[in-house]
């Protein structure tokens, strides 16, 4: 796998993933001991399956703004402030623990503060990566963050499972405390590019109104959200029981951390054996639809197979089909948005997955407090199926061949007065001249177009007809200011490109279309 291979050779991406694998081994060190620990301080499936929720929950809170703080400063120091939290905060949960003061709350606070530091540092992560290793080696990076993170699942369970049972969850804590010390020496050498690339810089608020704005009139990426959402809130279902199957067999903390690791393990053997070739020969539905049903099949297992050998076996194929279903949704999310809104739209992700595993770890927990953890994973392979069967209602294997490259194909303005970047809104029209007989075709080339409008900037856009000459049409949008304006001319992309040339097509006037740009007046001002 050579091509997979290649980002090891620079430097900087090779400290960044080697840091990272050791950052990961103690956060799933620290998680195994943490939620076995919770197990120990109740019997409540409700309370176990919170600390899957409470690590979750803070990804669907504040992944959006943590997003547009990514795109807005400078990212390497976002990263180190969030790590510094994430080490006092371990660092205090050695130190309760220590001093026999953590219980149930304490612990679920704990929990959930990590997970913020996770929420700040993983979308401004995801947007520095790019940045370091250039667009050619992006997509064997992602994949190499993958393995990297599956390492350390596979052998922080184990790890934290032999030092629970051995020594207690203090040490555990306190190293993985240690561990992110690993990140914020590699974040402090090096060369960062921290600061986005726009002509007009956009404020916090506005940011995040154009992830979501993007998102709303993206059919791609809607589709690969509710996809995802569904299956992860189903296939999180084997990882939030385990700890309850684990502990009603009499099983220990190290049995525990081991049947972790086979998960973890799971997911290491399809990154590396499993993944490169489905994608070969298969589309993204195709494989997904297969993930899904193999999650299906192994969340039946989980609930039934007896002995530790039996149930380690089919946790490595939990791990291997939620690598498999989770890798195909990253890659389909990463090919369906462009650069300019990558990091904003990568937490927009996060938000729908993070909150799905969340929600899941509740109602599974609530299931199997009110029936039994068999009756809550057979519902979940019920969902996971279900989740299979939206590959025919919703596909995504066509966001592979979207072109979303910027295409620069706006020209600049030659306008006799400039408007200031506050100045707006900003009305533009487009005139086009259209055979009458074709005017159906090219109301549905402008559905298209106008999504791309409302996607890139503006908050509306219509198209008239003139009454007294069937063959003018009219197209107007509005965008809320100059600046705005300006950043739609960089976001378009090749794929925009293709859809406007389509509606060119229709145009049958000598020249081409007018375009007319006209900032809105204040009526009110009073004359000097």
């Amino acid at each position: 796998m050579p091509e997979v291979q290649s980002p090891l050779r620079l430097p900087l991406f090779r400290a960044l993933w080697l840091g990272s694998i050791v950052s990961n081994i103690g956060t799933t060190m620290n998680d195994t001991a943490a939620v076995w620990t919770m197990t120990t301080l109740t019997g409540s499936p409700t309370m176990v399956s919170l600390m899957q929720a409470m690590s979750s929950l803070p990804l669907f809170l504040f992944a959006l703004p943590a997003g547009a703080l990514a795109d807005l400063v400078n990212r390497r120091r976002l990263i180190l402030f969030a790590q510094a939290g994430a080490l006092l905060t371990a660092l205090g949960m050695a130190v309760m623990v220590w001093i026999a003061m953590l219980n149930q709350s304490l612990l679920l606070l704990a929990t959930f503060l990590l997970g913020v530091a996770a929420a700040f540092t993983t979308p401004a992560w995801q947007a520095l990566i790019p940045e370091i290793v250039g667009r050619p080696q992006l997509a064997p990076a992602i994949a190499l963050n993958g393995v990297g993170y599956n390492i350390a699942r596979a052998l922080g369970p184990i790890a934290g499972g032999l030092l629970l049972a051995s020594f207690g969850p203090a040490p555990v804590f306190a190293l993985n405390a240690l561990s992110f010390v690993a990140v914020i020496v590699v974040m402090n050498t090096g060369n960062y590019i921290a600061t986005p690339r726009s002509a007009q810089r956009e404020q916090m608020l506005g940011a995040m109104a154009a992830a979501i704005r993007y998102v709303s009139h993206s059919s791609p990426m809607q589709s690969v959200l509710a996809r995802g959402g569904v299956h992860i809130f189903a296939a999180v279902a084997p990882v939030v029981l385990l700890p309850i199957i684990v502990h009603s067999r009499g099983w220990n903390a190290s049995d525990f951390g081991l049947m972790m690791g086979c998960y973890g393990s799971g997911a290491i053997l399809s990154a590396i054996f499993v993944m490169h070739r489905l994608r070969a020969r298969f589309s993204y539905d195709q494989v997904l639809l297969g993930g899904s049903l193999a999650s299906a099949l192994a969340a039946m297992l989980v609930a039934f197979v007896p002995g530790k050998i039996l149930l380690g076996m089919v946790l490595v194929l939990a791990g291997g089909a939620w690598l498999t279903g989770m890798n195909t949704f990253s890659v389909a999310s990463q090919s369906a948005f462009p650069n300019w809104v990558r990091a904003r739209s990568s937490a927009i992700y996060l938000v729908v997955m993070q909150g799905s595993a969340a929600l899941g770890a509740v109602v599974w927990g609530q299931i199997s407090g009110h029936f039994n953890a068999q009756t809550a994973l057979g519902v979940a392979a019920a969902c996971l199926v279900v989740s299979g069967i939206l590959s025919r209602l919703l596909p995504i294997s066509h966001v592979e061949n979207l072109d979303l490259r910027p295409s620069d194909h706006w020209n600049g303005h030659a306008l006799a007065n400039e408007p200031a970047p506050d100045d707006g809104p900003i009305l533009v029209t487009i005139e086009y001249h259209i055979d009458p007989e074709e005017a159906s075709a090219f109301r549905a080339a402008m559905f298209h177009l106008r999504e791309i409008r409302l996607r890139d900037g503006a908050f509306r856009c219509s198209v008239f007809v003139d009454l007294e000459d069937a063959t003018l049409y009219r197209e107007t949008f509005l965008v809320g200011s100059w600046a705005e304006h300006i950043r739609q001319h960089e976001r378009v992309t090749m794929e925009d490109q293709r859809v406007e040339l389509a509606v060119l097509a229709f145009h049958r006037g000598e020249e081409a279309p007018v375009v007319r740009h006209l900032v809105m007046t204040n009526l009110r001002e009073r004359r000097a």
